[in-house]
């Protein structure tokens, strides 16, 4: 599924004013890059304690994804969003990041992986292992209100007020975290979200319940974290699904957390993403050392 192209034709299409004003980074340039996506309702604002936590040692760039934060009136496609990741990280990351993607944010990374192998160095998927039809099955009655409530925001134009395990307010960007050139620190949240939004929620829902993703983790060559909240069952039911189709995978279960485990736990988080990060640098260390025959 790999097309190795280029994105020139995406940034050319007005993607390069995009990144500028939907990027939050933080961290010294040059670093190994790690590029966070947020899940449905969302914003990059979700990812301030990975942005102050793992900048010592990273790069750390948390994006807004279409349809959320500050590209909220951009229509949510799944192939554009993963070619709008692709520009950010051709942009800002050099060409090649580690994508952590959390929810709906990790099948974007899925994705993205599976069509653009070259720009992802390796993948970590947070509370992202079922099959989104599967989880519409087990959970009808949560996905159909989800979906009247994202249906009334789009007709009323007011930003949904949910909350739940995948809800509830994000920071600011704080005083290590800096907005890609071009852009405000804030810019990220877009009018009167604080950190999330449901604009474009219903649309990333309703496309993501039409497509399969475990295909798209086999077609990846490279390594995969499988991180995940111990009590959230929903999205743990294909865990050892796709455990086995990932080429090079492992995973870790976080106690004591839920879906938002990256808010919810964040230290055990950002360890388990350090020690996962720190082994895809250091092998891709290794393999450029090697002298060629």
């Amino acid at each position: 599924m790999a097309d190795g192209g280029s994105t020139g034709g995406v940034l050319a299409s007005g993607h390069a004013a995009m990144v500028r004003r939907a990027v939050t980074a933080a961290g010294t340039a040059g670093a190994p890059s790690l590029l966070l996506l947020h899940g449905t309702r969302r914003t990059r604002a979700m990812w301030q304690l990975q942005l102050d936590g793992l900048a010592d040692a990273f790069r750390v760039i948390a994006v807004d994804l279409p349809g959320h934060g500050a590209l909220a009136d951009v229509p949510f496609r799944l192939t554009d969003a993963s070619d709008f990741v692709a520009a950010v990280i051709d942009e800002i990351a050099g060409g090649r990041a580690i994508v952590v993607g959390s929810s709906m944010g990790g099948y974007v990374a899925m994705d993205l992986a599976a069509r653009r192998p070259e720009r992802v160095a390796g993948l970590v998927l947070a509370n992202a292992t079922a099959e989104p039809r599967t989880v519409a099955r087990r959970a009808p009655r949560t996905v159909g209100s989800y979906l009247v409530v994202a249906a009334g925001e789009l007709l009323h134009g007011t930003p949904g007020q949910g909350g739940g395990r995948d809800g509830g307010p994000a920071g600011e960007p704080g005083p290590g975290a800096t907005a890609a050139p071009g852009a405000t620190a804030s810019s990220g949240n877009g009018p009167a979200t604080n950190g999330w939004l449901f604009k474009g929620g219903a649309r990333a829902l309703v496309a993501a319940l039409r497509m399969s993703f475990i295909p798209r983790l086999a077609a990846y060559p490279g390594p995969t974290l499988l991180l995940n909240g111990e009590d959230d069952g929903l999205f743990r039911r294909g865990e050892r699904a796709f455990l086995a189709a990932a080429t090079d995978g492992r995973l870790v279960v976080i106690p004591g957390t839920g879906h938002l485990v990256n808010e919810e736990q964040p230290v055990a988080f950002n360890a388990a993403v350090r020690r996962f990060a720190a082994e895809v640098h250091a092998a891709e260390v290794g393999a450029a050392e090697v002298p060629r025959a």
